[in-house]
């Protein structure tokens, strides 16, 4: 339940940059060091925290404050985005983690990394290797940007930062072409064709713009599909367009009502 919306180049090129470019650069490399430099800068990094040298990140994770109260210290990674550097060892050490059973009830794996949903697997485990076992190694994005999910930065609108910061940034308030990837876990998923009646109007707002670009590729395809069918028959393929009535403006005719029963499939 995720939509990628830029690419993400930046972020593969600094994990797999070579780790000594910075000592390199003036043997030469001055060029190539200047452009990883430029574009480590692109990478928003959560809290504007600094971001590891090149080459020694293996893991980029935005993490769920929606799942703790306010000033938890070791908050789950959000189990929807994570991006890891291929590593057999790294991968080995982790099943021995879980083999090991070091998950305490209440505390979580080490004592420390739990008690909020999904710590016993991906959300826990992860923040656990990449922050007890391996700190350094890991990347805490910022949300607002990768992995967005449309969440409230506040409890309740007004009350305290979820991150546990004295002033949070509200992400329903990035602009759409600044944002890579989507996350529809608040939003609902986008062929629930959701009304979303009792969702704050900002929410209600981003949402809808997140599902409006999910119906605009799933019509590119559709589109595609079209010119396809006639491929060697001399004929130009004909779109069809869909006649769902609800809230066209939004899910383009893929939706005859609100909620599942109401989504036209893929034929």
């Amino acid at each position: 339940d995720s939509l990628i919306l830029k690419p993400m180049d930046d972020l593969f090129d600094v994990m797999l940059a070579e780790k000594s470019k910075g000592v390199n650069a003036k043997e030469g490399g001055g060029k190539e060091e200047e452009d990883i430099e430029s574009t480590r800068k692109r990478i928003a990094v959560m809290h504007d925290d600094p971001l590891p040298p090149s080459g020694s990140i293996d893991a980029y994770f935005t993490r769920d404050y929606n799942m703790v109260n306010p000033g938890k210290k070791h908050v789950g990674v959000q189990g929807g985005f994570i991006i890891v550097r291929p590593n057999q060892a790294a991968f080995d050490e982790y099943i021995r983690i879980v083999l090991s059973g070091n998950f305490r009830m209440g505390g979580g794996w080490g004592g420390k990394y739990g008690g909020y949903f999904g710590a016993q697997q991906i959300q826990g485990i992860c923040s656990y290797f990449y922050d007890e076992k391996h700190p350094g190694s890991g990347v805490e994005l910022n949300k607002c940007y990768y992995n967005v999910m449309a969440d409230p930065p506040r409890q309740g609108e007004v009350g305290k930062c979820r991150d546990g910061r004295e002033d949070c940034e509200d992400c329903r308030d990035t602009p759409l072409e600044e944002i890579y990837s989507v996350h529809f876990t608040l939003c609902q998923k986008p062929w629930h064709c959701p009304p979303l009646y009792s969702a704050p109007d900002k929410t209600k707002a981003i949402c809808n713009k997140f599902h409006g670009e999910w119906f605009r590729i799933r019509e590119d395809l559709e589109r595609f599909r079209a010119m396809e069918r006639n491929v060697g028959g001399g004929e130009v393929g004909e779109y069809i367009k869909p006649k769902g009535v609800y809230m066209p403006e939004i899910f383009r005719g893929f939706c005859n009502s609100g909620q599942s029963r109401g989504y036209i499939p893929l034929q």
